[in-house]
């Protein structure tokens, strides 16, 4: 029998104007140097998040649907089983592009000379 409080959680992050909800596994606090982030990202059809930057490496593994996304100004569409890695500061921008929900699973890592403090403050 599962944990209390580890399965059918509400999720942590909801962004109504992007149409997604997301769930932290591990978050940056808890890692080891506060340097990663593991989160479960899901986008209801036409769900998006807008072009934008930060001083991480960030992965995603596409665990559902499809994602078109825009990495340092090229756009390609990925399924189900594709890897994506954006590199730091590279401009980044996606959206669902099926008819049901998209999922990702996103690594987030700071090196240590990133200025950056999300997840910190």
């Amino acid at each position: 029998m599962p944990r209390e409080g580890t399965v059918n959680r509400s999720p942590d992050y909801r962004a109504s104007e992007g149409k997604s909800v997301a769930w932290t596994l591990l978050s940056r606090r808890q890692s080891s140097d506060c340097s990663m982030s593991i989160m479960v990202q899901r986008f209801e059809p036409g769900g998006d998040f807008a072009e934008h930057t930060h001083d991480l490496e960030q992965s995603f593994y596409v665990t559902k649907g499809q994602l078109e996304m825009t990495i340092g100004g090229e756009t390609d569409v990925y399924g189900e089983g594709d890897f994506v890695f954006v590199a730091r500061n590279e401009p980044h921008s996606g959206r669902n592009v099926s008819d049901g929900e998209s999922e990702i699973v996103a690594v987030d890592y700071w090196p240590a000379d990133s200025k950056d403090r999300i997840g910190l403050d």
